[in-house]
């Protein structure tokens, strides 16, 4: 996720922390200094309100932290890599290598999260059941978080994606079915009704009852089924590109530069006149790293005539790669995640291909029309849902 800062790493798994999260928090710490707290436990101090507010707020971000990690290491368990765990304005999301092999897996990794929360909520209460007789500021503390770790593991077990009932739904359909892309286009309509549906209740509270809470209650619903439709287009397009691999969007007439080629030399003798975003570097047949126009670009004009492409080009063990035989999903995966517009196909230490985010697209396209499917319906089958 972009915007994200690594702040450490726990089980071997990143922890991010997202720009929106610190909005969040500070909204929450207010919310809860100058609303919730006062409401129910007046006769406080202004100091201890906010004392009670921004201690809750950093708690509830740590039991969402909890519940991130329970995701992760059932992911772990069950032989799945898990990259990062990052938190946002909307709780948190955990970053895995791959998705679930078999419905049995999505299932018990998606189902485990709102468990703890549920189970967080439980002990909360019976420690607020232990303490109530003692100092209010730390009965409403533990009380807040039972109430909103089970508000949390309530909301998420609703049968709806990206929520964690959403993929347990989709796990139950797809063992029924045994067709992972009808349960994911099943589950992700569900997810567009509920967004839908929580977008219309939050407008309604907002003008007819004069109630801003329905602002949150919109927000949900707009992020809910931007995701859900986000879920089911990146299916589609798995089942278009089902199959193929690299090799079929690769091109084969890719442009190459040597490494001792000096900066303007190769914009003045390649860039201008073949007008290409990127070059393979490459000294005989070894694969030596890639330059694009964005490298260059980054050269000081005056400095072009002194530097060599090998100073400037992203060396080969940092360039994306893939075999020719690797699948096309793959590639799209990586120039997806990387944010990059390219990656070289290797044969060993040679370079026999050049793949592009276009290349790709151009893939999808044509086996869209070839299959004469919807973009949100792989199958092409009206009624299928």
């Amino acid at each position: 996720m972009s915007g994200a800062v690594r702040v450490g790493r726990v089980f071997g798994i990143d922890l991010k922390v997202h720009f929106s999260w610190v909005f969040i928090f500070v909204l929450v710490s207010w919310t809860l200094a100058t609303s919730y707290l006062p409401d129910g436990y007046p006769g406080w101090s202004d100091r201890q309100y906010w004392a009670i507010g921004i201690v809750g707020s950093l708690l509830l971000f740590t039991c969402v932290l909890i519940h991130e990690l329970s995701h992760s290491l059932e992911a772990i368990r069950r032989g799945h890599q898990v990259e990062s765990i990052t938190l946002f304005f909307l709780g948190g999301v955990s970053q895995m290598g791959e998705e679930a092999e078999t419905a049995g897996d999505e299932f018990w990794v998606s189902v485990v999260g709102p468990l703890t929360s549920l189970g967080l909520a439980v002990v909360f209460w019976l420690v607020y059941l232990i303490i109530r007789g003692g100092p209010s500021q730390v009965a409403a503390l533990v009380w807040y978080l039972a109430y909103v770790n089970a508000a949390i593991g309530i909301f998420n077990l609703l049968p709806a994606l990206p929520l964690d009932g959403g993929r347990v739904l989709r796990a139950v359909l797809w063992k029924l079915t045994g067709d992972e892309a009808r349960a994911t286009r099943a589950a992700s309509r569900a997810g567009t009704a509920l967004g839908f549906g929580l977008v219309t209740i939050g407008i309604t509270l907002i003008f007819v009852t004069r109630n801003f809470a329905g602002v949150w209650l919109a927000l949900i619903g707009w992020f809910i089924q931007s995701a859900a439709t986000s879920i089911r287009e990146q299916s589609a397009t798995e089942q278009l590109l089902s199959g193929r691999l690299v090799r079929d969007a690769m091109r084969t007439d890719f442009p190459t530069v040597d490494p001792g080629t000096t900066i303007q030399r190769l914009l003045d003798e390649r860039i201008v006149r073949d007008f290409e975003r990127a070059y393979v570097v490459v000294l005989g047949d070894t694969f030596r790293g890639l330059i694009t126009t964005t490298d260059v670009r980054d050269v000081a004009p005056d400095e072009r005539e002194r530097r060599w492409v090998s100073e400037v080009m992203i060396r080969a063990e940092n360039v994306a790669s893939l075999p020719p035989d690797a699948p096309l999903e793959d590639a799209l995966e990586l120039i997806v995640q990387r944010g990059i517009h390219q990656l070289v196909v290797l044969e060993g230490h040679r370079a026999v291909g050049l793949v592009t985010r276009g290349d790709v697209l151009r893939v999808i396209e044509v086996s869209r029309l070839l299959s004469g499917r919807r973009p949100d319906d792989p199958k092409g089958s009206p009624g299928d849902s």
